[in-house]
């Protein structure tokens, strides 16, 4: 038997595109043929999945798609209470796949058949035992012998031979050839004849164009046009100073560093120091972290920053693309951030500066319960006026919350698409310094002052089910507005 692999997916490759292993087998003929995929967690002896495969029609290959296996296998990190880079172990998962295949057990034998006691005798090597219940096909149908044709007794077995209960007074051409094969067609099971390891897929998904041109070396960092795992602008792309970024990278595990260069010529980086296969990086405005470098990163006169990966411990060479963030300075009337998790498993986020408007849906259950009233030093029955009739039961507040973002760019406006279709979004939420009156500072112009006091992150739904796809040969303005649903609901007393 040969197996041929005929196809197989890159081996650093998005989970949620598809993941499909092609494979040919000399045996795809045989009675009874499946291919069998095992897969495992990378080396290691625990198997995941088991899957029976019959050869496909014209073709005859075994083919199977993993990716919704190995969806269930990632999810994504986030850890908002660190700035320093962290491993991503739940945003990966390795894999091995090993190919076998089982089919009919049949023994075709080319001997000639002898006497055996007045018994039929095969000679042919088997594994067959007394008792065993068979079948045997001759290659004339049984015209020469009839009475060897079909279901028979094995009567005794060795390695080479076995016997069963023909009379050899029946046989009147012992030179035609035949096969023979277990009677309740059990077969034989051969795993591991084709072993594909070292594979690894990330929590990310590839539009349908984009997917037929994905190349793993293209988020190999090791030059400077290599990528980070995220879809988010290397260029044009405005934040506020409150908000956070978490973004995913491979990690190539040297003595490596992220780079932050701003644009008052200044140069910062931190030095990872996780072995998993995978990074996650804070480099937001807000949660860069403790850089080494002199000076601060974002000063009252920095207009941008560049984020990047170098390798080398001193003087370290640009290996991957330069992700350029804009400061974005201009007046707050309200301040709402949307982390989400974008399609190649980073977390980026939208900052929705302008009016805010939060609404409560209020849901109720009730019954109408019977007055029990009392009776009076009159005899007279009656009630208390503050008895209910109605009663309310388990209720339920929702609050939804309408935001605005200020005018963005064509590179934020198309990135935009990924908050309002992600799977996994959180709303931060600001508080700022207020008088003792809880009255919002202002300054001696009259403006507001935002100081932030506390944040919290909060999950929360996206519940836009339609968008426009914002163009400037459209519109020289874009912004866009959506609606968020708090995931947790408050509860209720009572």
């Amino acid at each position: 038997m040969a197996q041929t692999t005929i196809a197989r997916p890159q081996t650093f490759s998005p989970a949620y595109n598809p993941l499909k292993f092609i494979i040919d087998s000399t045996n795809k003929n045989l009675a009874g043929f499946r291919y069998i995929f095992d897969v495992y967690e990378a080396g290691t002896a625990n198997k995941i999945a088991e899957y029976k495969v019959l050869p496909t029609f014209g073709t005859g290959y075994g083919e199977e798609d993993l990716s919704k296996l190995l969806q269930s296998k990632v999810s994504w990190d986030l850890n908002t209470e660190l700035t320093s880079s962290y491993g991503a172990p739940n945003s990966y998962f390795n894999f091995d796949v090993n190919i076998g295949e089982e089919y009919v057990t049949e023994v075709a034998y080319t001997s000639s058949l002898t006497n055996a006691s007045g018994s039929v005798q095969i000679n042919v090597a088997n594994s067959f035992a007394p008792g065993d219940q068979v079948i045997i096909t001759q290659a004339d149908g049984g015209v020469a012998n009839p009475q060897l044709e079909g279901l028979h007794t094995v009567v005794s077995a060795t390695g080479s031979v076995f016997v069963v209960n023909v009379n050899w007074s029946t046989i009147t051409d012992a030179t035609i050839n035949g096969s023979v094969s277990y009677a309740d067609k059990r077969k034989t099971i051969v795993r591991d004849i084709t072993e594909l390891n070292g594979n690894s897929v990330f929590n990310g998904a590839f539009r349908w164009l984009d997917w037929t041109v994905y190349d793993k070396n293209d988020y190999k960092l090791n030059g400077v046009t290599k990528q980070w795992l995220t879809n988010q602008p290397t260029a044009n792309f405005h934040c506020t100073l409150g908000q956070d970024l978490y973004l995913n990278l491979q990690n190539p595990k040297g003595f490596d560093r992220i780079i932050f260069d701003n644009s008052n010529g200044s140069s910062f980086y931190k030095a990872p120091s996780s072995m998993d296969d995978i990074l996650q990086v804070p480099c937001g405005p807000n949660n860069y972290g403790i850089l080494v470098g002199a000076g601060d990163l974002i000063d009252n006169d920095t207009e941008w920053y560049d984020v990047y990966f170098g390798s080398g411990a001193t003087l370290p060479l640009q290996d991957s693309v330069k992700y350029r963030i804009y400061i974005d300075r201009r007046v707050l009337i309200s301040e709402y951030h949307v982390l989400f998790l974008d399609r190649l498993g980073s977390w980026s986020s939208f900052a929705f500066q302008l009016k805010s408007y939060e609404r409560g849906e209020i849901s109720r259950d009730m019954y109408n319960r019977d007055v029990t009233g009392y009776v009076n030093a009159s005899d007279q029955w009656t009630y208390k006026t503050e008895e209910f009739g109605f009663n309310t039961f388990n209720l339920n507040l929702i609050k939804r919350i309408d935001l605005n973002t200020n005018w963005m760019t064509q590179e934020m406006a198309t990135y935009f698409e990924e908050l309002v279709t992600s799977p996994q979004t959180f709303l931060k939420i600001v508080n700022y310094v207020t008088t003792e009156d809880g009255v919002p500072l202002i300054d001696e112009d009259g403006c507001p002052i935002h100081i932030p006091e506390s944040t919290a992150y909060q999950p929360c739904i996206v519940e836009n089910n339609a968008y426009e796809m914002l163009n400037q040969r459209n519109k020289n303005l874009m912004r866009h507005s959506i609606s968020v649903r708090l995931a947790n609901q408050d509860n209720i007393n009572g």
